[in-house]
């Protein structure tokens, strides 16, 4: 059996006739979901210190809300860090890929 046979098996659909242009359209790209994701993140922090600067002005019914942007703010800087972290350690383990 010779290898060059297998190879198209191997490959994900639509690489097999050297088409390397999968994205398909309508779909996001990448780097459009990860701007997405640091954009949301800025926006939590502005906005849990938005609620910070109420609550220190004494607006009474917004420690609460304080409280909880804080903490929304907070986890989700704490999930792009993993998901930074998780991306450096994929690019790490392809470099050291011997070819």
């Amino acid at each position: 059996m010779e290898i060059q046979a297998l190879i198209p098996a191997l490959l994900p659909q639509g690489l097999e006739n050297g088409n390397t242009n999968i994205v398909q359209k309508g779909t996001e790209s990448f780097q459009d979901i990860l701007s997405q994701a640091v954009s949301k993140v800025d926006t939590l922090q502005k906005d849990a210190e938005l609620k910070a600067y109420q609550t220190a002005m004494g607006d009474a019914g917004s420690f609460h809300q304080a409280v909880i942007a804080s903490e929304k703010a907070m986890l989700a800087l704490q999930l792009t860090v993993q998901a930074q972290n998780k991306v450096v350690e994929a690019y790490q383990e392809v470099m050291r890929m011997q070819i």
